[in-house]
């Protein structure tokens, strides 16, 4: 029996909207209880939000722009300028997140690339070393040689197999 894929992002978008409505609810309490919060905080974003969608609904319904829009009553504003503000703040939370998150990995692999680096200078540090020792080897391979070759001149020997040239 196969089942379907289970709807994470549904489920965490349910779970946003519903952390979002205490939040709102909140917001809601504080506005009517102070008029300055009301005033200053809540509704801007509330008259804000209704001009918006009053003029793209009448441009999208043809009728042009209005001449006046009716402002919200004290109720609508506080209960729209709670909603909208409680979905922003859920969204600076998430948004916030997401750039820690992001910040986060963008440092795990900052770190990853240092050590790499360091891991590859002392690679080439160390083929550098071998390099050298490999040429001093040769040069004293190269001595030895010559070295060997005037004493089978000296001693007459002509190889270096011959065991009874010693």
């Amino acid at each position: 029996m196969v089942v379907g894929v289970f709807p994470l992002g549904k489920l965490a978008l349910l779970a946003i909207k519903h952390i979002s409505k205490p939040i709102g609810n909140m917001i809601k309490q504080k506005a009517k209880k102070n008029q300055s919060f009301k005033t200053l905080v809540v509704a801007p974003p509330a008259r804000l939000y209704h001009v918006i969608d009053v003029r793209s609904k009448m441009w999208m319904l043809g009728l042009g722009q209005p001449r006046l829009i009716p402002p919200l009553t004290d109720a609508m504003t506080i209960q729209m300028g709670g909603d909208i503000l409680g979905e922003m703040v859920i969204f600076i939370l998430g948004a916030t997140l997401i750039i820690g998150e992001f910040k986060r990995q963008a440092k795990k692999d900052r770190l990853k690339h240092e050590k790499h680096r360091l891991h590859r200078e002392k690679l080439e540090e160390r083929i550098g070393d071998l390099t050298n020792k490999v040429s001093r080897q040769s040069k004293e391979i190269h001595q030895l040689r010559s070295k060997l070759g005037s004493r089978e001149t000296y001693t007459g020997c002509s190889s270096t197999a011959d065991l009874e040239c010693n």
